[in-house]
């Protein structure tokens, strides 16, 4: 009876699978399960439609179409009659993705590895890839030398098919390179290609708080790019990296690290010959060629080579030059000859300049600093100096200039020149403070970018403690299209030394002056000017008898005087400079005849250099000297040179350095001669940002008498802190000063603060 039941099954079962197996016309097709994704996103992905014929012994092929789309976990197919019937679970999505516990390596750089595995927010959630993410942040710690690091993720699911994927990761301490070994080496020892190193297993002692000796990946990989160009700017051509291996210590904090080289023979330049289409004279190249017969071959050299003769070649608008330097090799004598084969190609020309991000600026008042101009060749140092030229102009907040090939053409290239404007007027009114001349209430009306048109309009009012004053000027600075600007000033000015830290007595003055400056070239310029002033003098009480005796003889005074200046000025900016040099010489003397006759010439200078792209180390001498002629002997006093203060030498008084008056109690009255001083490390502050700078700086300065001849023992020294910015209120500049060589009587003040004069 059971055989005959069992009999029964199996014919029931085949012949079921032989009816399962007979294929049929597809009358309709259905999915169920689906939550985020259409079912006609569905449809597009299968291989069969209604109207087709289905053969059940393909199902699988249709189940595997259908898997490839990454959409589902789980797929069954089962057929009603003549439909297909298709059930299938979704993947959830990912909602949101959080991090924590992550230090060394910010969340931006995390997400970047998820991302290039395809595991984003939105994206399907797939354990399988989480995995793999999981191992790829592993990989990125290793990297960095954190061999104990824990990556672990906690997946939270949420409504409507969804999840919350969060990372834990517990970084653990990074491992230090215990020892660097290298082996092979003969003509350089240990220490000498160690200091070349960024890597290091010897970290100075008073360094507790540093990670100089931290593994990196990275660095190591950095560090053999070194050793490489080490061995090949000194001779070694031949210079191979064997091997390099890692090892690490059992409890996974320190890493030994042996690189084994073959440094081969050293290989002197034999000839040189410049070889193909030479645009530029060969006279003219030469010395742009830094190998030489007889000299110790440098890959450094070689490179410098091509560079120097592209760049000039570039000058030319053949900026896509090829310059070849071919090799022929002598292994029997150790030297190598160059064959400099220079390819200019085809010259490049500037189609189009487009202008973006000037609200307020005119075109014109931008393209006029422009040395690219539309239609010529294109030359990048003619770019650069158009950029430098730009940010000098201080309306602009940044300026980047770039370059865009023509589609389908390669002698020409378009440039866009984009600007970030910075607000150049202003209405100020208010109270400040300078270390100078003490509390002081001003209002300015300001605006250097006069309707867009690069016109500067000032009108100013200040009252302080010694002087008030009210100025109006007004600057065209391309007064002629050449590049002539004029500058018309009027004033009016009253000073009550006796509230300032000098000889008393009080001065009224108005004046009137013209200023024409003359562009020589790029980087140099002439100015010359006129100016009238009238000068009413008074005493005090308690003026002292050199400065009573003088007003007596000269109470008012007509001068009509004249500035003649040169200038030299490559600085990258006039607000915060980087690089670059400044050279100021000027010569201002009344013109004879008039009441009082006297000059005085001075000289102003400093020096850029770049640490960073916003850091830099500056240079800065100033020299002033002055004396009467004519029926004038010496230097008129009110027009004497002071020192000390924020403005000179910060940690002394403001005008306290230099001769004092014969009083009891001697004031400061100034000299006719004047050194000051200044090295300073401009370091940016915050975010990097110009307009706030930190400097450590060393000041120098003293003034002198006619009488009294130079003498460096007199000079001042200071080394401080100081901090500038550019508020809403205007420049602020706060410093702290310590005096290194001060005298009994000197008149220390070391904090010193000042807003509306930016100083570096």
């Amino acid at each position: 009876m059971i055989r005959k039941l069992c009999f029964i099954i199996m014919v029931y079962c085949l012949s079921q699978v032989a009816l399962a197996q007979q294929s049929f016309l597809v009358s309709d097709v259905r999915v169920k399960g689906l939550q985020r994704i259409s079912a006609g996103a569905i449809f597009n992905y299968l291989p069969i439609k209604v109207g087709d014929t289905f053969d059940p012994a393909t199902s699988s092929d249709l189940i595997r179409q259908l898997y490839k789309t990454g959409f589902f976990k789980d797929i069954q197919l089962t057929t009603e009659g003549t439909a297909i019937l298709l059930t299938v679970v979704e993947y959830p999505s990912i909602s949101s993705i959080e991090f924590a516990g992550n230090k060394l390596i910010k969340e931006e750089s995390l997400r970047e590895a998820l991302s290039s595995n395809d595991f984003v927010e939105g994206r399907v959630f797939k354990p399988n890839v989480l995995d793999q993410v999981k191992q790829e942040l592993k990989r990125q710690y290793l990297n960095q030398g954190k061999y104990n690091a824990q990556v672990g993720t906690e997946v939270t699911e949420l409504p409507r098919n969804r999840v919350k994927v969060k990372v834990h990761v517990k970084e653990g301490p990074t491992a230090t390179i215990k020892k660097i070994n290298i082996i092979g080496n003969n003509y350089f020892n240990d220490k000498e290609l160690l200091d070349e190193f960024e890597s290091t297993d010897r970290v100075a002692f008073w360094k507790f708080w540093g990670s100089e000796d931290q593994y990196s990946k990275e660095k190591v990989s950095g560090d053999l790019e070194t050793l490489r160009s080490f061995y090949q700017d000194q001779g070694f051509l031949d210079f191979k990296i064997v091997s390099n291996q890692v090892s690490i210590s059992p409890q996974k904090d320190g890493i030994f690290l042996t690189i084994n080289i073959d440094e081969g023979e050293r290989y002197k330049v034999s000839q040189f010959v410049l070889n193909g289409r030479l645009i530029v004279a060969e006279e003219e190249l030469l010395p742009l060629v830094y190998i030489a017969p007889g000299q110790t071959y440098s890959r450094g050299a070689v490179d410098a080579t091509v560079e120097a003769i592209s760049d000039r070649l570039a000058e030319e608008g053949y900026s896509y030059a090829e310059i070849v330097p071919v090799p022929d090799v002598d292994t029997d004598a150790n030297t190598v000859g160059f064959s400099i084969n220079v390819k200019p190609g085809r010259r490049v020309y500037v189609r189009r300049i487009d202008i973006a991000g000037n609200q307020l600026t005119n075109d014109e008042v931008i393209r006029r600093e422009l040395r690219q101009t539309e239609g010529s060749a294109f030359s990048p140092s003619r770019v650069n100096r158009s950029k430098i030229r730009l940010q000098r102009l201080s309306f602009f907040d940044e300026v980047e200039i770039e370059t865009v090939p023509v589609a389908g053409r390669d002698d020409q290239v378009d440039l866009e020149v984009k600007v970030k404007e910075r607000p150049t007027g202003s209405f100020l009114f208010g109270l400040g403070y300078s270390g100078d001349d003490g509390a002081l209430i001003q209002a300015s009306i300001s605006q250097a970018n006069l309707f867009g048109t690069g016109n500067q309009l000032n009108l100013g009012v200040q009252r302080s403690d010694i002087v008030e004053s009210i100025n109006l000027q007004y600057t065209n600075p391309y007064y002629r299209k050449s590049g002539i600007s004029r500058t018309i000033g009027i004033s009016g000015r009253n000073i009550d030394s006796s509230r300032a830290n000098t000889s008393e007595y009080i001065t009224q003055t108005l004046g009137l002056n013209l200023n024409y400056l003359f562009p020589i070239n790029e980087n140099n310029s002439f100015s010359l000017g006129a100016g009238l002033e009238s000068i009413d003098l008074e005493t005090t009480p308690f003026s002292v008898p050199e400065v009573r005796e003088f007003i007596d003889e000269n109470p008012e005074n007509d001068l009509l005087s004249v500035i003649a200046a040169f200038a030299h000025d490559t600085r990258d900016s006039l607000l915060y400079p980087t690089s670059g040099k400044n050279f100021r010489v000027s010569l201002e003397s009344t013109v004879p005849g008039s009441d009082l006759e006297y000059y005085r010439i001075n000289l102003d200078s400093s020096i850029y250099w770049p640490i960073t792209r916003k850091a830099a180390f500056k240079l800065g001498l100033g020299i002033g000297y002055g004396d009467g002629y004519g029926d004038t002997d010496g230097l008129p006093f009110f027009k004497n040179y002071f020192a000390g203060g924020s403005s000179s030498v910060r940690g002394f008084e403001a005008r306290s350095l230099g001769p004092l008056d014969s009083s009891q109690f001697p004031d400061p009255i100034g000299g006719s001669k004047r050194v000051l001083f200044n090295a300073s490390l401009l370091l940016p502050v915050g975010d990097g940002a110009l307009d706030k700078r930190l400097s450590l700086f060393v000041d120098g300065g003293q003034v002198f008498s006619n009488d009294d001849s130079f003498e460096m023992d007199e000079v001042r020294f200071s080394a401080g802190v100081g901090f500038n910015w550019i508020s809403p209120v205007g420049p602020l500049s706060i410093s702290y000063a310590v005096p290194l060589n001060e005298e009994p009587n000197d008149e220390v003040e070391k904090f010193q603060f000042s807003i509306g004069r930016l100083l570096q």
